[in-house]
């Protein structure tokens, strides 16, 4: 059994690129298998890079809107 959490919360609410999108593959690499990525933006461009690169890496982008200026990004690896 691993002691990884299922899911990795990335908050990079009020941080504007580059740094949502490293943060971002960071976790993607370092994931196990099975394990998602939820990561919560205020910053529009940060959810249309970090899901440009999910898809290019295999993974399931699902995007929520929280509010009007909020996002929720759930990544989960397919490949």
């Amino acid at each position: 059994m691993s002691d990884k959490p299922e899911l990795v919360i990335l908050d990079v609410r009020g941080e504007i690129c580059p740094v949502p999108l490293v943060k971002a593959m960071e976790a993607m690499r370092s994931a196990s298998h099975g394990q998602g990525i939820e990561m919560l933006t205020d910053f529009l461009p940060a959810v249309l890079v970090v899901t440009n690169a999910a898809l290019k890496e295999g993974w399931n982008i699902n995007i929520q809107t929280v509010s009007a200026k909020e996002w929720r990004l759930l990544l989960v690896k397919v490949i």
